[in-house]
């Protein structure tokens, strides 16, 4: 039996040269903060490869590496628009997936999907897989509704449109070419799956499972095996549960009224909106302190970041964001928001009220291509302000 011994960033750095060197790439250059390698004008973020293949037993982790080197080869076929419309599909992500895309280089080409995940365009080559930019727009002269719409088209020509018949748990596990999570993104294909009685719930924990089961039963040992995946996951993607609407439309869960599992919904809502929010806090944080602007928005003048917080309740948690007097914010799209004064360090809460009351009464508007969305807030509400919003203060479930 092969055993495995892992090995740490540098070393899988110098295999991953190694191979570089074997195909005829001895030029590759080991860029250890960025934990990247460069090839010419190709820049290799070994992040991810890393993650998957470091500990696996060493046959397995050089063919992993084998894999990801011989995308250096496809990033030089043709890219022409109609070279690469047929191998366009779409495929989730969650909001943070292009936090940390350099300052000189274009974000990914996004568009909202669903609470905290967006679509994504990929190039989906034997080798590899590059993500859509709007540079890589104006190279094809195309607009991002065709782009997005030809991914579609692409995968519902894999796929199908008419859904999977099929009882109990049906359980997908993606090799890396067929696209199982970005199924529910066709029209009518998760409410023509299942058993054909119930509702359909699709799990997407992680980019490579897609978990459809029954609307029926207690699914409770479902959540928290759900939860668990994403947790552990090295690319995951949402711990929540989709399903549809009585229009036939793909929504999360806790969108459903009345449902037997909402508390179950709402947690795992709760735990993705803070997970995303907790990556952008942390990136935007090193980022100001780094260079002394955001990500993405220079001009953008500094202020707190604030944090989400769960808060357990009953009949279900959700989230809250302190607005804390005297303090300029980016503040966050909570369920709820704290108001709060401090007087020698003391925190003292004055009001809890929804966010939608706060952004309607307010007049907030969430900043420009910001993700998770984020709003901007200078100064502190007047008396009249905090008056009429405690009038909203109830919580209504």
């Amino acid at each position: 039996m092969e055993e495995n011994f892992g090995v740490d960033a540098d070393q899988f750095a110098a295999l991953v040269l190694q191979q570089l060197s074997a195909i005829g790439e001895p030029d590759a250059e080991y860029h250890p903060d960025g934990f990247e390698i460069v090839v010419g004008d190709l820049h290799l973020y070994l992040g991810n490869v890393f993650r998957e293949a470091a500990e696996l037993p060493a046959a397995e982790r050089d063919r992993r590496i084998a894999n990801f080197v011989a995308g250096v080869r496809e990033a030089d076929a043709p890219d022409t628009w109609p070279d690469v419309r047929p191998l366009l599909r779409p495929i989730l992500r969650p909001n943070g997936f292009g936090l940390n895309t350099p300052a000189d280089a274009a974000p990914p080409l996004t568009r909202p999907a669903f609470p905290f995940l967006d679509e994504l365009v990929a190039i989906d080559r034997p080798h590899s897989r590059s993500i859509v930019s709007a540079t890589t727009l104006e190279n094809w002269g195309v607009d991002a509704d065709e782009v997005f719409a030809a991914a579609r088209e692409n995968l519902t020509a894999l796929a199908g449109s008419h859904g999977i018949t099929g009882s109990g748990l049906l359980h997908f596990s993606d090799t890396g070419d067929g696209y199982c999570t970005s199924w529910p993104l066709i029209p009518g294909w998760l409410a023509g799956t299942g058993d054909g009685t119930h509702r359909p719930l699709a799990f997407m924990p992680d980019v490579d499972t897609l978990l459809i089961v029954p609307d029926t039963g207690d699914l409770t040992p479902l959540f928290a095996e759900v939860e668990q995946r994403y947790r552990n996951a090295v690319r995951p993607i949402s711990p929540q549960a989709y399903t549809i609407d009585d229009e036939g439309k793909v929504v999360p869960l806790d969108r459903i009224p009345h449902h037997r599992h909402q508390p179950q919904a709402l947690r795992a809502r709760c735990g993705l909106a803070i997970t995303e929010y907790d990556a952008q806090t942390t990136t935007f944080n090193e980022s100001l302190e780094r260079d002394l602007t955001f990500p993405h928005h220079p001009d953008l003048p500094p202020a707190f970041v604030a944090s989400v917080i769960y808060v357990a309740a009953d009949p279900g948690p959700y989230t809250l964001a302190v607005w804390g007097k005297d303090v300029e914010y980016l503040l966050p799209e909570a369920d709820r928001i704290l108001f709060c004064t401090e007087e020698n360090g003391e925190m003292t809460p004055l009001l809890e009220a929804p966010f939608e009351a706060v952004a309607a009464h307010l007049n907030l508007t969430p900043i420009p291509q910001m993700t998770p969305r984020r709003y901007e807030v200078r100064t502190w509400p007047t008396q009249e302000d905090l008056t009429h919003l405690a009038s909203t203060a109830t919580r209504k479930d």
